[in-house]
């Protein structure tokens, strides 16, 4: 079963997604995360929403960014579980995320499909 998880931030979305025998590895990023302050809410299934990303085009235009409305975002734990080929990058669906609720454990948010908002900031 594909799990999922969409990070909100500030430039944009990112959705990643793998498999279940990838949970271990996961869990230890989302225990990560929670300790750095980002809140996890489980959300009902969307998954069947999920395309990857036409990467055969580059971007020309930064308004093509907002056609789907999803853009990566750099971050080192992410970007090690896809190097590594445990899990993938996707487009973030359109299907507007429902929560269930929010996440008490990272065991939780590894186990289906959840989205991540990061702490807010005064300015």
């Amino acid at each position: 079963m594909k799990r999922a998880l969409t990070i909100l931030n500030e430039t944009g979305d990112v959705t990643i997604t793998w498999d279940a025998e990838n949970d271990d590895r996961m869990l230890e990023i989302i225990a990560k995360k929670m300790k750095a302050g980002i809140t996890f809410f489980l959300i009902e299934p969307r998954i069947g929403g999920l395309v990857a990303p036409d990467t055969s085009k580059p971007l020309k235009k930064v308004k093509d960014s907002l056609k789907h409305r999803a853009l990566s975002m750099k971050d080192e734990d992410f970007e090690a579980m896809v190097s590594e080929g445990k899990a993938e990058l996707v487009q973030t669906p359109a299907a507007p995320a429902r929560t269930v609720r929010k996440a008490e454990t990272a065991r939780e948010v590894a186990a289906g499909e959840s989205v991540g908002v990061r702490p807010m900031r005064g300015g």
